[in-house]
């Protein structure tokens, strides 16, 4: 029998029990983070808000648009340290380091210089998917704190 026919899964294990053996700190930080995750949604619908002001309204909005961005960082950055004392598995963790990648990119593709502007064309794109992968972390952390 070879190794690849070896069934590697994980073991069965009792979340109650599990939960009963974090501190007070972890228990507390899954907690915060699952409230990050759920304001960073907010701040993101708030962004297209705004986006949609100066689209639609008045030009003078991009400002505030632009404004928001760069506090909108501040967010993920703190979900992906919080998510290290809240002990969460490492798909958490990699997903909420993914959620910077993603801001970051967005960034970059606002501001393409207009000889490559069609890739500025994914601002949009990467917003729906920043919006879509914040939504998966915030019903994968509630079933993890929904024991608490």
């Amino acid at each position: 029998m070879s190794n690849l026919s070896v069934n590697r899964s994980e073991p069965k294990r009792d979340h109650a029990m599990e939960i009963s053996n974090l501190s007070p700190l972890t228990l507390g930080a899954r907690s915060v983070f699952k409230a990050m995750v759920w304001i960073f949604a907010t701040c993101i619908l708030i962004q297209v808000f705004l986006a949609g002001l100066a689209l639609f309204w008045n030009q003078a909005q991009w400002s505030s648009h632009m404004g928001f961005a760069r506090v909108l960082i501040i967010v993920p950055i703190l979900m992906f340290v919080v998510s290290f004392v809240a002990r969460l598995p490492l798909s958490l963790r990699l997903r909420s380091a993914g959620l910077i990648g993603l801001v970051i990119v967005i960034a970059v593709c606002a501001n393409l210089p207009s000889g490559i502007g069609y890739l500025s064309a994914l601002h949009p794109v990467i917003a729906v998917i920043l919006l879509v992968e914040t939504m998966s972390i915030a019903r994968r952390t509630r079933a993890i704190t929904k024991a608490i």
